[in-house]
């Protein structure tokens, strides 16, 4: 009983949509799933203001930030995600895939085309509306065969609209 307690309470916090249609259906409801066995994903849940930091090390270093992806500058993604330095390639930096648009704009997730590649912002709902990514770059986690869980989509929500601190 109090598992299930708990269970509740940490998705209480979480948007749920046990529907989500794909992004690229023209879906207006972010693609995530929730995870009731990842440690990362039920203490994301838990936590009213993450700060960078937890996210480099429990949403970007085991999704994004290893080998051939982005792990330093100089790999095939150009976008640095490892722990300490993150902040300064993702923060009013312009997208190499839609240099139009921000990677993270701070208090707006809907302008941040960071949640759109990460499937928590579908591309009719971004701020301007846009495109979903190329086919031959895709949305994100690359490699990963599943969308991030609900629990960090929704930490990454709080840390920018909290300002996109580098905390």
């Amino acid at each position: 009983m109090l598992r299930f307690a708990a269970l509740v309470a940490a998705l209480a916090g979480c948007r749920i949509s046990l529907e989500s249609e794909d992004p690229d259906t023209g879906g207006t409801t972010r693609v995530c799933r929730i995870s009731t066995t990842s440690t990362a994903c039920a203490s994301a849940a838990t936590m009213t203001h993450p700060a960078l930091s937890w996210i480099e090390q429990n949403v970007f270093t085991p999704s994004c930030s290893f080998a051939g992806c982005h792990s330093s500058s100089s790999d095939d993604g150009k976008l640095d995600l490892r722990g300490g330095m993150s902040h300064d390639h993702l923060v009013g930096i312009a997208s190499l895939v839609d240099p139009s648009r921000k990677l993270v704009v701070p208090n707006d997730v809907a302008a941040s085309y960071l949640m759109l590649m990460v499937r928590d912002v579908p591309p009719a709902m971004a701020s301007p509306p846009a495109a979903p990514p190329p086919g031959d770059i895709g949305y994100m986690p690359q490699d990963t065969g599943a969308a991030l869980c609900c629990q960090k989509l929704d930490a990454l929500e709080r840390w920018i609209n909290d300002g996109a601190q580098n905390n």
